[in-house]
């Protein structure tokens, strides 16, 4: 019962949080919907494995007496499916693992559909149990271009949903303008 609550308050969190970038992101001059791009292949449940690729990449570059935070949100207009991505403490180019260590995590999920980003079943989080109780959700950002203006990079995430069910995104490439 104690997990179950821990998860739905893990998960209340971070759809404060999402929803709250995501509307920061509108209204923030700082922050632009730019015609980037990423490209991957994601796969959610028992789906068939598809591209996902899209232009418009918002990437936003923040700090915090932890240091730098890079953000970067993805939707597919076509299908409503999105990428979430947090760094902490990004000093330069490197590989950052997902949630990897330390005091604070870093954060990599998976929405299956954004229109319905209310229903705590389309969060993936890297975070949550498969459906036999383990804990296999990882990814890896391999940022291979860091810049005051631009950030390129590689993505991989596994992650789960509340019910158990596994999304994977693999072989993602991004780029994007702060």
């Amino acid at each position: 019962m104690k997990l179950f609550q821990n998860t739905l308050y893990t998960l209340s969190i971070l759809l404060i949080l999402f929803g709250s970038i995501i509307s920061y992101n509108r209204t923030n001059a700082e922050v632009s919907m730019n015609k980037g791009s990423f490209l991957g292949k994601i796969i959610f449940d028992d789906s068939v494995t598809h591209k996902f690729s899209c232009q418009n990449v918002q990437a936003k570059r923040s700090f915090d007496k932890q240091g730098t935070i890079i953000t970067i949100v993805v939707v597919d207009e076509n299908t409503k499916e999105s990428v979430f991505v947090k760094l902490f403490d990004v000093k330069g180019k490197g590989t950052f693992f997902i949630p990897g260590e330390g005091n604070t995590a870093n954060v990599g999920n998976l929405i299956k559909n954004y229109d319905n980003y209310k229903e705590i079943s389309n969060f993936y989080q890297t975070t949550l149990a498969n459906d036999e109780g383990l804990q296999n959700g990882v990814g890896r950002v391999n940022i291979t271009k860091l810049t005051k203006d631009e950030i390129e990079g590689e993505l991989i995430i596994i992650a789960n949903n509340s019910e158990g069910k596994k999304a994977q995104l693999e072989s993602a490439r991004f780029k994007a303008r702060f």
